[in-house]
């Protein structure tokens, strides 16, 4: 017999699942504004029973009272008028100003137009310019290997061997594509960069020439002293030298890249009220929704068929599950809110500085809710303060505790570092040890390693970097 036998046994095992409801509670909490506004239209247009109302001021409507207790007039016409509009569910709502609004949406966007890129305009140059044939051949091809920067990836034997012309036409056309704007346009490194401009300016003297060719090193280093007898000038004229690469622009193509703007929009707001703080949302943060009071009565009637009345108990039901979900949503991030502002009026008062340590995990145990839960409903959502709009995580931090018992976030530590360095002398700037002493003596005890990784966080260069030579 083979040794493999078949056997069946039973085990018994508790799961916990969510249910549909709490996954689409979960699912809005998580969702940012903007994503939630298209979240919202999409279940509108597909549940007749949902509509949205801009006005904030505007009150939800009640539902209707029970048809017997109508006047038996008003009765014969609303049930003429769901025999007229049965055949026809689902209906699209009739809410005009909601499709005025629609209407000049879509005019706006179709208005827009996109700025040539980079890539487009270099091509628009160069079929302005009077090259030959076989220079602009080229020297579209050079500039399809120009990226969004304005740096030329592509190399000359390359071009070379994918366009079939010899070395010296490639390097006319690129010298020609070179001569576009915007200023340095075409380089292949950061020296060729920065004299491309320099020679467009007419300001490429033979010291600057030097320096970037051979020295940028040096100047990266801050050894501006050791440079300066090199080159065999003075320091003052180094640093006018400076100053003039200080003027160039080392992505020349940065002016016409796609910009990436974020749109920032606050659904909470803590205000000042008498000796504290209030939390409301903010107006218009989302639409309002509501139940459409025309299908509300269609379900009131008769004899509305039962395909159409099962379809319209489906959709109330949908409906009313998403207007108790997106409340869920606004009062929990409400109700965050509210723990920052008991927690941080120091900073609501005075700033950055006074920002107090807190973490997901004390706002979870003070509102009864899982850590998971306030990361959720943090995550993506801005609130305007006195002190400006900030992200809700900006208010989560660990910390440290000073000497007299105070305790301050690592934002605030952060700060005080960089008011440390604002006020530091330029010719000895202050090393991260001398900061953590100096942090010390303020009642605030931080190594050195964290001071340097504040530091950095902070993009400040080491003291090295920062030192100006006198």
């Amino acid at each position: 017999m083979s040794g493999n036998q078949q056997t069946l046994s039973t085990t018994l095992r508790q799961e916990q699942q969510l249910s549909a409801r709490q996954l689409q509670s979960l699912e809005l909490l998580n969702l940012p504004l903007l994503e939630l506004e298209e979240r919202l239209m999409q279940a509108m247009a597909a549940n007749p029973l949902l509509e949205a109302e801009s006005a904030d001021d505007l009150p939800e409507p009640e539902p209707p009272a029970p048809a017997e207790a109508e006047d038996e007039a008003n009765f014969d016409a609303e049930a003429a008028e769901a025999d007229e509009w049965r055949d026809d569910l689902p209906l699209p709502s009739d809410n005009c100003a909601r499709d005025d609004d629609a209407e000049r949406r879509e005019y706006l966007l179709n208005s827009l137009t996109d700025a040539p890129t980079l890539q487009e305009q270099l091509l628009q140059e160069l079929a302005l310019s009077d090259a030959p044939a076989n220079l602009r051949r080229v020297g579209a091809e050079i500039i399809g290997g120009i990226d969004d920067s304005g740096y030329l990836r592509s190399t000359v034997p390359d071009i070379a061997m994918s366009t079939g012309e010899p070395v010296e036409v490639v390097e006319k056309a690129l010298e020609l594509v070179q001569g576009f704007d915007p200023p340095g346009v075409g380089c292949r490194d950061l020296p060729e960069c920065l004299k491309l401009q320099l020679r467009r300016k007419n300001a490429l003297t033979p010291v600057l020439e030097e320096i970037l060719d051979h020295h940028l090193e040096e100047i990266a280093r801050n050894h501006l002293p050791q440079l300066a007898r090199t080159l065999r000038i003075s320091l003052d004229e180094l640093y006018g030298c400076l100053g003039e690469l200080r003027k160039l622009s080392p992505f020349p193509g940065s002016a016409l890249a796609p910009e990436h703007s974020e749109f920032v929009a606050p659904e909470v707001e803590i205000v000042k009220s008498g000796d504290g703080y209030a939390v409301h949302s903010c107006k218009g943060a989302a639409p309002r929704l509501f139940l459409a009071e025309r299908y509300l009565k269609m379900l009131e009637t008769p004899d509305l068929s039962g395909e159409d009345r099962a379809y319209l108990r489906e959709k109330l039901q949908q409906a009313r599950d998403l207007m108790r979900a997106l409340e869920l949503r606004q009062s929990t991030i409400v109700r965050i809110a509210e723990v920052i502002a008991r927690t941080q009026r120091d900073f609501l008062a005075e700033g950055v500085e006074a920002l107090h340590p807190l973490t997901m995990r004390q706002v979870g145990e003070e509102l009864e809710l899982h850590e998971t839960t306030i990361s959720r409903a943090v995550a993506n959502k801005y609130v305007r303060t006195p002190q400006g709009i900030f992200p809700l995580k900006f208010f989560f931090s660990a910390g440290f505790t000073s000497e007299d018992g105070a305790e301050l976030s690592n934002r605030a530590v952060m700060e005080k570092i960089r008011e440390l360095i604002q006020k530091e002398p330029p010719a000895k700037p202050l090393s991260d040890e001398q900061l953590a002493q100096m942090l010390k003596a303020g009642g605030i005890a931080v190594a050195r390693r964290t001071v340097a990784k504040y530091r950095e966080a902070l993009g400040i260069p080491s003291s090295n970097l920062r030192r100006q030579h006198i």
